[in-house]
């Protein structure tokens, strides 16, 4: 998973979900309106997740 804030552009973030960090080949996308969606989100998908930098 990768999260891009877009908040400048459309106010939301897109929670890109992929195969491969570097080099995807796989995968969709979804877009949340805020933070507040976001961490809906996060909290529903019950996924467990190591934040990287």
């Amino acid at each position: 998973m990768k999260l891009h804030d877009d908040s400048d552009v459309t106010g939301g973030y897109y929670v890109f979900i992929i195969d491969d960090l570097t080099a995807p080949t796989d995968g969709g996308d979804y877009w949340v309106e805020n933070r507040e969606e976001l961490e809906a989100f996060v909290k529903s998908s019950k996924w467990e997740i190591e934040w990287l930098d």
